[in-house]
């Protein structure tokens, strides 16, 4: 039965390791809209940042933003999680992660989810876990994208943010393909009816997708697709 949307995570997914979008990929939304099916950016980027790219990319208008805790367009949009979130995080790790996370500037345009990069002399896992160690007991949960150290309530992913778009789109998340790279992306591979896991994605999200790809970044997505396509999904 052939799927009804594509929900497609940006970094990594979309755009190659310098986190440029191509033209190849541009050309290939652009196919799979006029085909007549809708395409979701689910990302951890900011809603600003996903709700600019839903606008000038061939593409549903309609953005889930900041690990699906923020889900709509332009000004009319849901927060999935309490806006006292924001000063919450930051107060914490002003007062107890200093050292170990360094502020993102992207933050000033986040609303409940933050993003943050490991202080020097840490990797990304030992930033992440030193970080879970004083957010989680408080109820925030700390995830590594690859891009960013995430931090947000818990409750917060990418499933909770497609469910909310299907909604908003009546659809059926079963009619629904869920392409990405990252951990942050297996909760929406577990809502939506099939999932890629692309190239560059860690083995874990490789596991918990459908089907995998052999490609990373772009030409991983435009592999997905092609896969899809042949097995009449699209």
């Amino acid at each position: 039965m052939p799927l009804k949307c594509l929900a497609v995570d940006l970094d990594g997914t979309l755009t190659d390791s310098e986190g440029v979008i191509h033209y190849e990929v541009v050309k290939k939304l652009e196919e799979i809209k006029n085909f007549g099916v809708k395409v979701i950016l689910v990302s951890g980027a900011s809603y600003p940042a996903v709700v600019t790219l839903a606008y000038y990319l061939p593409v549903t208008r309609l953005a889930v933003a900041e690990n699906g805790g923020v889900v709509g367009f332009r000004n009319n949009y849901r927060l999935l999680a309490p806006a006292e979130d924001r000063d919450a995080i930051l107060k914490v790790v002003k007062e107890k992660l200093d050292g170990i996370l360094l502020y993102s500037w992207q933050n000033q345009f986040r609303f409940v989810d933050l993003a943050f990069h490991p202080a020097p002399g840490l990797t990304p896992e030992q930033a992440t876990s030193r970080a879970s160690e004083v957010l989680s007991p408080i109820g925030y949960e700390v995830v590594d994208s690859g891009w960013a150290i995430h931090v947000h309530r818990v409750g917060v992913n990418k499933a909770r943010g497609l469910l909310e778009a299907c909604k908003i789109l009546d659809l059926d998340p079963s009619s629904v393909a869920a392409v990405g790279d990252s951990e942050v992306d297996i909760p929406m591979f577990e809502v939506a009816g099939v999932s890629v896991a692309l190239g560059n994605a860690p083995t874990r999200v490789k596991e918990k997708a459908c089907y995998v790809v052999n490609n990373s970044y772009f030409k991983g997505f435009l592999e997905a697709v092609d896969l899809l396509e042949r097995k009449q999904l699209l």
